[in-house]
């Protein structure tokens, strides 16, 4: 095959693949889902009255954390049968002594001494839970009065072993990184919808999903435990399921530059556990599931890599064919990502050209930070703590790896 052979092939994998994952994936699990032989009817309707302990993890969060608890409470659930387990992991400022002040029979804490992060975090909790079933939170995130009864309904089919509810994300800081983020969870909610109707639902919200404790297992200190979790489930042969109707509430990064932060360390831990869990790629073993699974987050990983190996090898080609016209691309897309990141007013002033832009611009910049959890994925670099960068009545807090996105 000639250079320009080859050049050609890495440019077709490149769009074909970024074309499959957010286009001809999400039809095909569409359909799928409308083929299913099985609805998912078994799904309780009444006053569930199940002991549920939910855990809400935590690290430095006085300016949330009160009313976190007070949320939980004020659930159309009753009170008698919630158990609320706050994991504090080893903070710094008012967040244990507030606790403190709320404990009572249904609200405890369970203090680190030493930051480990989120998922050792909730190895100590699950040890301490009371209910056979537990939901899983974030101290910022918002439930509906009725998150929790929607996440446990499901739970009356014995088959199922985790049900995951979805997060509508708010503005605090830029309002095009909202846009963008709920653009893809709404791709999201529609794949999990389909995957749900065969019970392989891959991967669950982290702020707002349940478990039957009996099938939690440890989680190492640099797993993503709201992707690892239900990979376990499936594992132990359970299903895991989308209840479409529960949602929680939670604010975006305050910038750009901390969703890419958010964005690379995802990445990272993600390709970890596809790393550790790649047995369940066998579609002798796992059916339909491992199809779900390849699709859903091994493709859509490979779309950062393969479209910029495919955006290089075209601009091979071009440089092979007309020189100049490279020089000019580039000069004229610099000039483009330029004006997007500084939003000139003139460029603010025409919302038709200026907000398609700016929303350009966050795609590419979480393009890159994609990239970068290929490179500490390859590397070797864990991520088990973090920092966010959430500010609160002038407080500037620091986070271990506690807020799970």
């Amino acid at each position: 095959m000639t250079l320009e052979g080859s050049l050609l092939t890495v440019v077709v994998l490149g769009i074909a693949t970024a074309l499959y994952a957010y286009l001809g994936f999400p039809m095909i699990a569409a359909l799928l889902g409308a083929v299913c032989p099985r609805a998912r009817a078994l799904v309780d309707r009444r006053r569930s009255r199940r002991p549920v302990t939910v855990i809400i993890s935590a690290f430095n969060e006085e300016a949330t954390i009160a009313q976190k608890i007070r949320n939980v409470l004020e659930s159309d659930y009753p009170r008698e049968h919630l158990d609320v387990l706050v994991v504090s992991d080893a903070s710094t400022d008012r967040t244990n002594d507030i606790v403190r002040s709320l404990e009572s029979e249904s609200v405890r804490l369970l203090a680190q001494p030493e930051r480990h992060g989120k998922s050792i975090g909730l190895n100590h909790a699950i040890a301490d839970a009371r209910g056979d079933l537990v939901v899983f939170t974030d101290a910022n995130a918002t439930f509906a009065p009725e998150t929790i009864p929607k996440l446990v309904r499901h739970f009356v089919d014995p088959a199922v072993g985790l049900a995951t509810g979805y997060t509508r994300y708010v503005t605090r800081g830029s309002r095009d990184v909202a846009r963008v983020t709920n653009v893809y969870t709404s791709l999201e909610r529609m794949i999990k919808t389909a995957e749900s109707r065969w019970g392989c639902c891959v991967g669950a919200d982290g702020a707002v999903f349940a478990i039957r404790r009996r099938l939690f297992r440890p989680l190492r200190d640099d797993d993503i435990n709201d992707f690892v979790i239900p990979l376990d489930v499936i594992a132990q042969g359970a299903e895991c399921v989308f209840a479409v109707d529960a949602s929680c509430s939670e604010p975006t990064g305050n910038s750009v530059t901390s969703e890419f932060r958010r964005q690379a360390r995802i990445t990272n831990r993600t390709l970890r556990a596809l790393w550790r869990h790649v047995s369940l790629l066998n579609v002798f073993r796992y059916g339909l599931f491992s199809f779900f699974l390849f699709s859903h987050k091994i493709v859509r990983f490979l779309v950062p890599v393969l479209l910029t190996a495919s955006l290089i090898a075209l601009a091979v080609l071009a440089a092979l064919a007309a020189p100049w016209v490279v020089v000019i691309a580039g000069l004229s897309a610099g000039g483009i990502a330029w004006a997007a990141w500084k939003r000139t007013p003139a460029l603010a002033s025409w919302s038709i050209i200026g907000r398609p832009m700016k929303m350009f611009s966050i795609a590419i910049t979480m393009h890159a930070a994609a990239l970068q959890g290929w490179w500490h994925f390859l590397t070797g670099h864990r991520d088990v703590v973090w920092q966010h960068d959430r500010q609160e009545s002038g407080i500037r807090n620091q986070e271990s790896g506690l807020v799970q996105s």
